[in-house]
């Protein structure tokens, strides 16, 4: 299990998911988007998933719904209790690990 982030990236985090949620008509609810993951400045997984950023009372979160390749690598749900996200441009990047424990970052973009 992961390390819980300090309150100050949990906050952060928050308004990250929150901004991306406000970015675009759609991107409140289940959409498709570009998933696109690195791995030390190299592409490990690019693809068009589901995405479902919830934003609740005491965490938020990102659902991402993969095929067989992301879910063999991958995790299906990222929080900002244990990740940290911000939001660029139109883009939610979420730093975390992968099932292997290599550190990863996740950009995902609406269509």
């Amino acid at each position: 299990m992961s390390k819980r982030v300090d309150i100050e990236s949990f906050a952060v985090s928050q308004h990250a998911i929150k901004d991306y949620m406000s970015w675009k008509s759609g991107n409140d609810y289940m959409h498709e988007a570009r998933v696109l993951i690195s791995s030390r400045g190299k592409i490990k997984y690019n693809s068009i998933l589901k995405v479902i950023p919830r934003i609740e009372t005491n965490n938020s979160s990102v659902d991402i719904i993969g095929d067989t390749q992301f879910d063999s690598d991958y995790y299906g749900k990222y929080t900002n209790e244990y990740q940290t996200f911000s939001f660029i441009n139109g883009t939610l990047i979420i730093k975390g690990v992968d099932r292997w424990g290599n550190s990863i970052e996740i950009d995902i973009t609406s269509l």
